[in-house]
């Protein structure tokens, strides 16, 4: 097999949302036209990835962020400093020297059902798909809303801010994140959440279009000069996570996808979790 044939079976995948035209989802370094010897598959393409991916006798690496440090086209040593060029080089140096292929899959993962990031993530919470809102519901139904979308929103059951928070920090140690950030009164009464992940679903949208009691953000999408005010003064909590915990869990999943479709490949999970440690004073 090739490395081009996962491309195409991934593209097989689309519903329509992914503009193959205009992605990042693209080989970013090595031969698409390689034997594929073993498939490894994780969030982001940090050194210590790769070299485990070698390890494991893996010769693609399928990784949903970016490799050098941008988010489209890779790498712009121009975008940099020196320092970090160096960084660059380095990695570049090292995925050549083992004949590395390097294959995004982000723009397709960040709306595939069931999954994909989002879907997956809301059920990482402990959130059903009994939960979720159906966009008919709402008064007015929000243009991007459900699936081909960012967000989830969902309907639980009465409760305060703080133990809904509970419940979600309770959901993320398993991928290395041992609390969340709650912002806003923790005593307030919630039961309509948005949730958002990754870096493109900010606070003020999810409080815009889906009217919620509570907004779940990753790191990455919430400013807090910004939208932590605009959370406060509209007396919306806030719970923030850590991007890298709100999307590994979909990526888990992806490894296990392509462990069923490619069968005659080894296909593995080059797990990750939460970037940070939490360190008491």
């Amino acid at each position: 097999m090739k490395a081009s044939e996962i491309r195409t079976y991934l593209r097989s995948l689309d519903d329509g949302w992914v503009d193959w035209d205009d992605t990042v989802d693209t080989f970013k370094t090595g031969d698409p036209h390689a034997d594929v010897e073993g498939i490894a598959v994780g969030w982001m393409s940090y050194m210590w990835a790769l070299e485990r991916a070698v390890e494991l006798g893996c010769n693609v690496f399928i990784i949903h962020e970016g490799t050098y440090y941008d988010h489209d086209e890779e790498p712009i040593p121009g975008n940099h400093p020196p320092s970090v060029v160096e960084l660059i080089d380095a990695k570049q140096r090292f995925i050549e020297e083992h004949g590395l292929v390097i294959l995004r899959c982000h723009d397709l993962w960040d709306q595939y059902p069931e999954i994909g990031v989002p879907d997956a993530w809301g059920r990482h919470l402990g959130f059903e798909p009994d939960d979720e809102v159906p966009v008919e519901t709402m008064s007015t139904p929000p243009a991007a809303f459900g699936r081909g979308d960012y967000y989830r929103v969902y309907d639980v059951g009465e409760r305060t801010a703080r133990e809904a928070a509970s419940q979600i920090a309770g959901a993320v140690r398993n991928v290395g994140q041992d609390a969340v950030e709650l912002l806003g009164e923790a005593t307030t009464p919630v039961s309509r959440i948005a949730v958002g992940t990754g870096a493109i679903t900010p606070f003020r949208h999810l409080f815009d279009a889906y009217d919620p009691d509570m907004v779940v953000c990753s790191d990455d999408g919430f400013t807090y000069w910004r939208d932590g005010h605009v959370a406060v003064d509209a007396g919306v909590p806030v719970v923030v996570v850590n991007h890298a915990t709100s999307e590994v869990k979909s990526v888990e999943l992806l490894a296990e996808h392509l462990d069923g479709a490619f069968p005659d490949v080894p296909v593995y999970h080059v797990e990750q979790g939460c970037m940070f440690e939490l360190v008491r004073g």
